[in-house]
C-alpha cells in the first residue's frame, strides 16, 4: 500500500532538500529524496541516513513545489509522484553523471519562406509575454503550420538563454518533431518517451537539468523534466487522450502544464486543430487566449469531404465508389490512407449455425482474430487461444470471420491492387523498434502506396503526397454510451481528414456511414469544428458535465465480485456522510467492460459543479478510509478528471 506521509531520518552531513539519500528502510536498504529540514521529530527514536548520494540537489525547488502541487491535486502519495518524475536509475541510487553525451552538430537549414500573417500575429503575440506566465491556445486548421509558429518563437527564447519543453501526444510523432526542430535549432535537442533505455532516460534529464539541453521534447513524462531556465511549454495536439497516464500516478500533463508554466513564469502554448472543450471552457473563462490560424499556408486548400451511404451497399469493409475513388488517385501516381481504427484481421470469430462467439474467459470481451499468427486475442488482458476448427457449442464446422481490422483490410486491398505497395500502421506492425521510423520513411519518399492504420496515424503526421484518405467505420462513435464519444469522433474525422492534400494538389476524404444524416458529418464536411464544438458545450452546460462540472472516480477491483463491490458501498456511505451538498455521488456501477483479467471492476463517480468542494471531500475521505475494513484483495485506486 503506498504511503502519503513522509518520514524523519537523522543526519550528520550538509544534504540538500532535494537530494537523494540511501537509509534503511524496515528490512532493506532503500533510496529516498530529502523534502524538508527539521529541528525537532514527533518521534524519539529515528534511524540515521546511511550515505547521503548528491552533493547538489537533484530536484529544485521549483520542481518539488510542482510535484507537491501534483500529489496534492490528484490525492496520490508524494513518493509514487517523485517515483514518476525521476528515471529509474536514479531511484535506484546511481550517480547522476552522463553516460553518453550525444554529439550534436545539426546542420541547420533556416526557413526559406514568410510567415502567414496569422502566424505572425500569435508570433508577437506570445513572445509579448515572454516573462510572465500567460495561457495561450494556438487554434489552427490541420496544415495551417503551427509547428512553424513554435519554431520561431524557440529560436527567439533560445537566443534569450532560456529553455523549452514541447510536448507530443505519440512516440510516434516524436521522431518528426525531432527532425524539425533539429534542422532549425541552433542548440542541442533531447527526447524523453518511453522506447529509450534507461541510460538514454538518466542522460536525458540531466542534461535537462544542467541547462546543456536547449529544447526537450517527449510524451507526457516528460512534463516533469528538470529545466532551470524554463521560458516556454508546448502542448501539441492538446485534444489528444494519450496526456492522461491511465495507471497508477493518474495525471494528465496538459493540465499539468499550466502549473508547470506557472511556477516557471514562462507563457504556455496550446496547439490543435480540434480543441478539447475543456480548452475551450477555458477560452470562454479568459485562462487562455485563443489565437486563430484560419488557413493553409501558400497554394494549399482544406480537403474536399464527401459521405458515402453505406445502406446501399453489400456488407464489405470498402464500398465500390471508395474503391473507384482510390483507382483514380493511384493512377495519377498519388498515395491513398485507409482510415479504421482496429487491429487485427475480424472482430467477431463466430457459429453461423447457433450464434456462439468466440470470447475472452478472462475478461467480457470478445477475442479478436489475428490471422498472420493463426491465433484468438484478447486486446484487454492480451490473452491467446489456437482457433477451434469445429464449434465449441453445436459441433459444426460453421466457424466464420466477421467485420474487419487492419489485417484484414490489407489482404482485401491486395486482391484489388495487387501492384501496389500496401503499409500496414498498427500497434502489431510497428512492435519493433525501428518498425514506425522505417514506415514513415517509405511514406516520406513519395511514391504511390497505399497506407491502411488505426488513429496511430489520425495525429499530427505531415504526409506531402497523401492525396487521397478514406474512413471506415466511424458508426461505433455515434452508437458509444460514453458522452465524450461525439467530441472525439468530431476530432478524430478532422484530424484524419487533415491529413490529405498537404501539398498543392487539392485532397480528397471520404467517410463510409450508415448514418449520413447525422449532424457531425455536416460540420465535418465544413471543417467547422468551432461550431459543432460549440453546440456539444451547450449540451454539456445543460446537464452539467465536464467541462462545467468536475469529476473523480473511484476504482475498485477484485476477484471476487461481491468484495469490490461491497467495499466501493462503504467508500459512498463515508463519502455521504461528509455533508457537502453540492457533491453529487453515483454509484457503485459495474465498469464499462467488467471483468478485465479476471478483476470484476466498479466504479463510484463524484460530481460537483464546485472543485474545491470535490477536494475538499476527497481529501476528507482520506483521513477515514483507512477504517474501511476492505478484504485484502480487493485494489482501487482514485482518478481525478477521468476521461473514460
Amino acid at each position: 500500500m503506498p504511503l502519503h506521509k513522509s518520514f524523519d531520518y537523522l543526519c550528520d552531513d550538509d544534504v540538500s532538500i532535494g537530494a537523494r539519500v540511501k537509509v534503511s528502510f524496515g528490512r532493506k536498504q532503500v533510496v529516498g529524496i530529502v523534502l524538508s529540514h527539521k529541528d525537532k521529530s514527533d518521534f524519539d527514536k529515528l534511524k540515521s541516513v546511511e550515505e547521503a548520494l548528491d552533493n547538489e540537489p537533484l530536484l529544485s525547488k521549483d520542481i518539488l513545489d510542482f510535484l507537491f502541487w501534483a500529489a496534492n491535486y490528484y490525492h496520490h502519495p508524494i513518493g509514487e509522484v517523485l517515483a514518476s518524475a525521476i528515471p529509474k536509475n536514479l531511484r535506484l541510487g546511481k550517480p547522476a553523471e552522463i553516460k553518453k553525451a550525444r554529439a550534436f552538430d545539426n546542420q541547420i537549414t533556416p526557413a526559406e519562406f514568410e510567415t502567414t500573417s496569422e502566424q505572425d500575429n500569435a508570433i508577437k503575440t506570445i513572445l509579448g509575454c515572454a516573462d510572465s506566465f500567460n495561457g495561450f491556445l494556438l487554434h489552427g486548421v490541420t496544415g495551417s503550420g503551427k509547428t512553424e509558429v513554435y519554431l520561431r518563437i524557440t529560436e527567439a527564447l533560445l537566443k534569450q538563454g532560456k529553455q523549452v519543453l514541447v510536448l507530443v501526444p505519440e512516440i510516434g510523432l516524436t521522431p518528426q518533431m525531432i527532425a524539425r526542430f533539429e534542422q532549425r535549432i541552433d542548440g542541442k535537442v533531447v527526447a524523453i518517451h518511453s522506447q529509450l533505455n534507461e541510460t538514454q532516460k538518466t542522460d536525458a534529464y540531466l542534461m535537462a537539468k544542467s541547462a546543456e539541453a536547449n529544447v526537450v521534447l517527449g510524451t507526457r513524462s516528460a512534463i516533469f523534466a528538470p529545466m532551470p531556465n524554463l521560458g516556454l511549454v508546448i502542448v501539441d495536439e492538446e485534444h489528444d487522450g494519450s496526456f492522461k497516464q491511465q495507471s497508477s500516478f493518474r495525471y494528465s500533463a496538459r493540465d499539468l502544464s499550466f502549473m508547470r508554466a506557472k511556477f516557471a513564469n514562462a507563457p504556455l502554448i496550446l496547439g490543435t486543430a480540434t480543441p478539447s472543450l475543456e480548452t475551450l471552457k477555458n477560452v470562454m473563462d479568459k485562462k487562455l487566449t485563443r489565437l486563430v490560424l484560419s488557413t493553409r499556408p501558400g497554394e494549399t486548400v482544406m480537403p474536399e469531404v464527401s459521405l458515402i451511404d453505406m445502406r446501399s451497399q453489400s456488407a464489405e469493409a470498402m464500398s465500390l465508389p471508395l474503391i473507384d475513388k482510390m483507382k483514380r488517385h493511384l493512377k495519377n501516381n498519388r498515395q491513398v490512407m485507409l482510415f479504421i481504427n482496429r487491429r487485427g484481421y475480424a472482430p467477431v470469430f463466430y457459429c453461423t449455425e447457433c450464434d456462439w462467439k468466440a470470447e475472452c474467459n478472462h475478461c467480457d470481451s470478445q477475442m479478436v482474430y489475428h490471422r498472420h499468427i493463426n491465433r484468438l486475442k484478447c486486446h484487454h488482458c492480451g490473452a491467446e487461444q489456437m482457433p477451434e476448427s469445429s464449434c465449441p457449442s453445436c459441433n459444426q464446422s460453421t466457424l466464420k470471420v466477421l467485420g474487419y481490422g487492419t489485417e484484414r483490410l490489407e489482404e482485401n486491398l491486395e486482391s484489388y491492387f495487387p501492384d501496389t505497395d500496401i503499409i500496414r500502421i498498427d500497434r502489431d506492425t510497428t512492435r519493433r523498434k525501428k518498425a514506425f521510423a522505417q514506415h514513415l520513411e517509405k511514406i516520406n519518399s513519395g511514391e504511390p502506396c497505399i497506407i491502411v492504420g488505426t488513429q496511430m496515424l489520425a495525429k499530427g503526421h505531415d504526409f506531402s503526397q497523401l492525396a487521397f484518405v478514406g474512413i471506415l467505420d466511424v458508426d461505433v462513435g455515434l452508437l458509444s454510451l460514453d458522452f465524450r464519444a461525439t467530441e472525439n469522433l468530431a476530432q478524430l474525422l478532422i484530424q484524419v481528414s487533415g491529413r490529405a492534400g498537404r501539398s498543392e494538389h487539392k485532397g480528397e476524404v471520404a467517410i463510409q456511414t450508415r448514418y449520413p444524416n447525422h449532424p457531425i458529418f455536416e460540420y465535418v464536411r465544413q471543417a467547422n469544428y468551432t461550431k459543432y464544438a460549440s453546440s456539444l458545450l451547450k449540451e454539456r452546460q445543460q446537464t452539467q458535465l465536464p467541462p462545467f462540472s468536475h469529476q473523480a472516480m473511484i476504482c475498485a477491483n477484485a476477484k471476487n465480485k461481491a468484495q469490490a463491490e461491497a467495499f466501493l458501498n462503504e467508500v459512498a456511505q463515508l463519502l455521504r456522510s461528509i455533508d457537502l451538498s453540492t457533491v453529487e455521488i453515483w454509484g457503485p456501477v459495474p465498469g464499462v467492460i467488467e471483468k478485465k483479467a479476471d478483476y470484476f471492476y466498479f466504479n463510484l463517480y463524484l460530481q460537483s459543479v464546485e472543485r474545491q468542494a470535490l477536494h475538499r471531500m476527497l481529501n476528507t475521505m482520506y483521513k477515514h478510509i483507512d477504517g474501511i475494513k476492505a478484504s485484502g484483495s480487493v485494489r482501487w485506486f482514485l482518478d481525478v478528471d477521468p476521461i473514460e
